[in-house]
């Protein structure tokens, strides 16, 4: 019965989280808005991915409207630019923050990146 709830809730969060879409990391930096910039960098295969997926669009259906929201898994081809830019740490998944253009930039551990509040508390900081 426990594992029946458990399995019906988190259905239930992701059909909620669904309905805000990240988008990609090239439209993120062609934005206008000058909105601060949030990326989970993951990949399918990696531990913990699925769970730090589910608690980010979480955070991101509570601050849409102060971040741009990017998802990017680094497996695929898409990802190559943002790889050679920035040099993916291979402990996935992680967030990364930037602000001011990329001027500044925060990083967000594994740990954190796997609790939807930890997330919110450290994007507050950042715009902070």
């Amino acid at each position: 019965m426990k594992k029946i709830l458990l399995t019906f809730s988190f259905l239930i969060s992701l059909l909620l989280v669904q309905s805000v879409k990240a988008m990609t990391f090239d439209e993120a930096f062609a934005q206008n808005d000058r909105k601060p910039m949030v990326i989970l960098i993951y990949a399918q295969w990696a531990d913990g991915a699925q769970n730090c997926m589910m608690q980010y669009r979480m955070a991101q259906s509570e601050l849409s409207d102060k971040f741009n929201f990017v998802e990017l898994d680094i497996a695929k081809p898409e990802a190559k630019s943002f790889n050679n830019r920035y040099h993916i740490y291979p402990k996935l998944p992680y967030i990364l923050m930037f602000r001011d253009n990329g001027k500044v930039s925060r990083y967000i551990q594994r740990d954190c990146a796997s609790s939807a509040s930890c997330i919110v508390s450290k994007l507050k900081t950042f715009i902070q």
